[in-house]
């Protein structure tokens, strides 16, 4: 290969070559389009955070399909209320019609702000569709690829580590589930028949959960995020303080004597 382009350049000074500029091609308009993921479609559950996750924001990359420029261009969005069951104000921050592109740059990451507050969102998926407008400063010429979607939860599903500790932890449910999450101080247990040396660790773990399910009324006293709210009926309500809306029953038992959660289906949970 060395050879060859020096006989090239040999050849070319011999000829009498001049150095061509080659034009690029220019489109009529530059665009912007979502550049997310293979189908613009991003699923986002709150359950996969800390617990005490309120709020969390989304960047959805936007890009340029053009040249940049050195000042700031318009682009245009809007709430496609066809592809949205999410409330604004209540389920996302509302968002705004026009937003910046920067000054020399080929990309904006626009802000989705998704709450988490609502207790519907324990019960089924949201979803916000939007969509790129034309503006005066930028096209959408791409129309695969000016569409996005956001689904998003905070439910929870049993996850597959649950089966191997159904001794421990009883048949799964949607409450000890979340009430797991809350005290036991790790968001999954291993499986045993892979990783046996790490069974000790996942002992520790449940222990903590049942400590917690044995005596809630201690455990909220040592983690002050939380509350026990006693209710007119001397049952109780539990919940994290920064999501009151969002309560789980703590129910006195006759014949025990002793108080126990409830789970979604009106069960008592025993340890």
């Amino acid at each position: 290969m060395r050879k060859y382009i020096f006989f090239s350049i040999i050849a070319c000074l011999a000829a009498g070559c001049s150095e061509d500029v080659i034009d690029t091609y220019h489109a009529p308009q530059d665009n912007v389009y979502f550049d997310v993921n293979d189908n613009n479609s991003l699923i986002f559950s709150f359950a996969d955070t800390s617990l005490n996750v309120t709020e969390v924001t989304l960047l959805l990359p936007v890009k340029l399909s053009g040249e940049r420029v050195s000042h700031d261009r318009s682009l245009r969005l809007e709430v496609v209320d066809t592809a949205t069951s999410a409330q604004s104000g209540l389920h996302y921050a509302p968002l705004s019609t026009s937003y910046a592109l920067p000054a020399d740059s080929g990309v904006f990451m626009l802000p989705v702000t998704l709450f988490n507050k609502d207790e519907l969102l324990t019960e089924q998926s949201l979803t916000i569709g939007l969509r790129l407008l034309a503006s005066d400063d930028l096209g959408v010429s791409f129309p695969n690829l000016t569409t996005a979607k956001i689904t998003f939860s905070s439910r929870l599903e049993q996850p597959d580590w649950w089966i191997y500790w159904m001794g421990e932890l009883g048949v799964y449910s949607r409450t000890k589930h979340y009430l797991f999450l809350v005290s036991s101080g790790t968001k999954s247990l291993h499986n045993p028949s892979v990783d046996f040396f790490s069974t000790p660790k996942a002992l520790y773990h449940i222990s903590e959960y049942k400590a917690f399910m044995t005596d809630p009324f201690t455990w909220v006293t040592k983690h002050t995020d939380y509350a026990l709210d006693r209710q007119a009926d001397n049952n109780y309500l539990f919940y994290l303080k920064a999501t009151p809306e969002k309560v789980y029953d703590l129910i006195y038992e006759p014949e025990s004597g002793k108080y126990y959660f409830k789970d979604e289906n009106g069960a008592f949970i025993f340890i």
